[in-house]
């Protein structure tokens, strides 16, 4: 009975057993970087630019539930540092989906792909999920402007959202930042209507471009 109580656990907690995340988040660049670096698949991502530019907003959602081992056993939900992995995971499906063609050519070119790391992240926690609840991340590319391109992340529960993030990323090669728009640019998504919503998406993250402010915060009372 033990046996058979710890592998119905192992089963349904397969996304959070031992090196289960290495699989995961290596399995999505491989699914770009190999099975869809055909020309036929390049053709259809191009295809799929030019019928609507807009794409590049356009939801990478991603389903799945809740299992054991993302629960905090003090009450009994999904544990909030386990939103962090699964956030890893559809960012980088997020911005694959959305960009690998560059990404491609710049190891054509270099021999290697570029960094991108993670820079900033908030998380705001609404409802909680509970455990084998079903649930989904939509995620899209939010905006972007001289240095980072942002990410914006929904976990859903039916038709409510339950929590929300955005992520601050940037492109590296070595120490040279790469602009985003140069990223951008070269998928094809170049338009006036793209370019309007940038900009208009930009004010709502204004907060966490410059964070360095904070390091100057002072908790002590102005002398008169």
């Amino acid at each position: 009975m033990a046996i058979a109580a710890a592998g119905l656990f192992a089963a349904t907690s397969f996304k959070y057993l031992p090196f289960a995340y290495f699989f995961r988040f290596y399995a999505i660049p491989i699914k770009y970087f190999i099975f869809k670096s055909k020309p036929s698949d390049l053709k259809q991502f191009k295809d799929r630019v030019h019928r609507s530019k807009l794409s590049l907003f356009a939801p990478v959602t991603k389903h799945t539930y809740c299992c054991p081992m993302e629960c905090d056993f003090f009450g009994f939900h999904k544990n909030n540092g386990t939103y962090q992995v699964e956030l890893d995971l559809n960012r980088t499906e997020t911005i694959l989906d959305k960009l690998y063609p560059y990404l491609m050519d710049f190891h054509k070119e270099k021999d290697k792909y570029p960094y991108i790391p993670l820079a900033t992240i908030g998380i705001y926690f609404m409802k909680e999920i509970l455990p084998f609840q079903k649930y989904h991340v939509e995620n899209r590319i939010l905006t972007w402007d001289e240095k980072w391109i942002f990410v914006l992340s929904k976990f859903i529960v039916g038709d409510r959202t339950v929590s929300l993030s955005v992520g601050k990323l940037v492109f590296k090669d070595n120490r040279r930042t790469i602009k985003p728009a140069e990223v951008i640019s070269s998928c094809g998504y170049d338009c006036p209507e793209v370019e309007k919503i940038r900009l208009e998406n930009l004010k709502y993250v204004k907060s966490f471009i410059d964070p360095h402010d904070f390091l100057n915060l002072s908790f002590k009372p102005e002398a008169n």
